[in-house]
């Protein structure tokens, strides 16, 4: 059986009943943290959305289970108006992971 472990994402954004949570990625050789990420992704409510931020070249390396959204570190603008323009009382715009590099 595993363990349970504590998760604090260093940023927490509330758009009605729907939570972003962001969390900075440093890089995408992070294993342990991107494990952690995953397995949380695993058991989280639909209207929890993990937002992962990381540097511009690390974008396509993170695994597409690690995120339910993913911003480079030069898109923050974005990242806020995206936060900002959700509607408190719709539902989560679709967003189209970027393929991975290969």
């Amino acid at each position: 059986m595993g363990a349970t472990v504590d998760y604090a994402p260093a940023i927490v954004a509330r758009r009605g009943s729907i939570l972003f949570l962001v969390e900075p990625l440093p890089d995408a050789g992070a294993k342990e943290a991107i494990g952690q990420l995953v397995r949380f992704l695993g058991q989280h409510s639909p209207e929890i959305l993990l937002v992962v931020v990381t540097p511009d070249t690390d974008v396509r390396r993170i695994p597409l289970e690690a995120y339910d959204e993913i911003y480079s570190e030069s898109e923050l603008r974005t990242l806020a108006s995206r936060i900002r323009k959700q509607n408190p009382e719709g539902i989560v715009r679709p967003f189209e992971k970027p393929r991975p590099a290969g």
